[in-house]
């Protein structure tokens, strides 16, 4: 009988090491298909992977674009620590044909992580919002020289919004525009305001279970970043039962795993993001927006999923405060946070129009 187990598990062991096998050769095959399928041809595009020396350390960009005499556009990811080079194959490619995009994998981030992983530790310690302010600042002053061109447009999205309103406001004669994706104003304070709508609508339907829930959930906020975004992820299975949105949750694994831009080897940096990011992870609970004032001496544009609902409250009282040159607020619907992998079509066409005004 424990002969026949040991077979039994031997042949489970290699049909296992086969399917991963055919799965491998499946994404490789893929991938490759949706590389050369959007390679950069026109004779003025750039498709460049570059290494830099940025305070003090190598920091990987990825610049790509049909006409390198188009506006610039500095993409700073969210997280802290979430490189979008795996998923811009999903929503970037139409950009590439109005602006010249930048991405950067942040300080101890996706390959700028793996470019210093021998001396990690010496890099956490430099792990400062101050520090990655004056890494947007290096990148910029290299941008402006390289493509010839007086301002960078900045869009942040999410932890991106954070460092990328922070250097507008320190630099704003570097910047033709900041662009907010799902911009952070106080975090814990914008889950409060989700519970209290998600509440709201399961006592209109008679569910004081749910609303017990949220309120459970909501009494246990303002402790830590990490059990923050644990709130806001049951809270948003609760709101499941009272919105129309229905977001995929394997949307982030499996746009990765099909990624030409990113290799398997490179996408287990994700398993330790938590740890690089740890000091960065806790300022963010910390931060609050409106303490750093109102005032932008550039054009402010905020883009928003229309079911953002940890960000989108607390956006609609700070954005009526914002004083700038000009503003503008765009709602994407039918999107969560990720807007722009969701709703790529709606997405770029807003984009477009906005990055057409800032540049112009």
């Amino acid at each position: 009988m424990m002969n026949v187990m040991i077979v039994m598990l031997q042949i489970l062991l290699r049909l296992l090491v086969a399917g991963a096998g055919v799965l491998l050769i499946y994404r490789q095959v893929i991938s490759r298909k949706i590389y050369k399928a959007h390679q950069i041809r026109s004779e003025k595009g750039i498709d460049e992977e570059l290494v830099l020396d940025i305070g003090g350390i190598k920091q990987y960009l990825y610049i790509r674009g049909e006409d390198s005499g188009n506006p610039v556009v500095l993409f700073l990811h969210g997280g802290p620590g979430g490189p979008m080079t795996p998923m811009l194959y999903k929503y970037q490619y139409e950009w590439e044909s109005y602006c010249t995009v930048v991405n950067w994998d942040q300080r101890n981030a996706g390959r700028t992580y793996l470019l210093n992983k021998n001396h990690a530790d010496e890099v956490l310690a430099t792990l400062t919002v101050d520090r990655m302010v004056e890494d947007i600042h290096e990148i910029v002053l290299y941008l402006k020289k390289r493509f010839r061109q007086e301002s960078i447009i900045i869009m942040g999205h999410s932890w991106g919004t954070i460092i990328g309103s922070l250097f507008v406001q320190r630099y704003p004669a570097l910047t033709s525009g900041y662009i907010g994706v799902a911009q952070v104003v106080q975090l814990d304070e914008g889950v409060e305001r989700m519970a209290a709508e998600i509440r709201k609508r399961a006592e209109a339907q008679g569910s004081t279970k749910d609303a017990a829930a949220v309120d459970r959930l909501a009494a246990s906020l303002r402790q830590s970043f990490v059990k923050t975004e644990k709130i806001a992820a049951d809270l948003y299975r609760i709101a499941k039962r009272y919105y129309a949105y229905k977001p995929d949750p394997w949307m982030f694994i499996k746009t990765g795993l099909r990624s030409p831009y990113f290799s398997l080897n490179q996408l287990a940096y994700f398993s330790k993001r938590e740890a690089l990011q740890a000091p960065l992870a806790e300022y963010v609970s910390r931060f609050d927006l409106r303490e750093r004032g109102v005032g932008f001496e550039v054009p402010v544009v905020m883009m928003i999923g229309e079911y953002d609902l940890h960000f989108r409250y607390m956006l609609d009282d700070y954005y009526e405060m914002i004083q700038a040159p000009s503003k503008q607020r765009h709602t994407i619907d039918d999107a969560g946070h990720d807007t722009m992998l969701e709703q790529p079509e709606a997405f770029s066409r807003a984009l477009k129009g906005i990055v057409g005004q800032l540049a112009g």
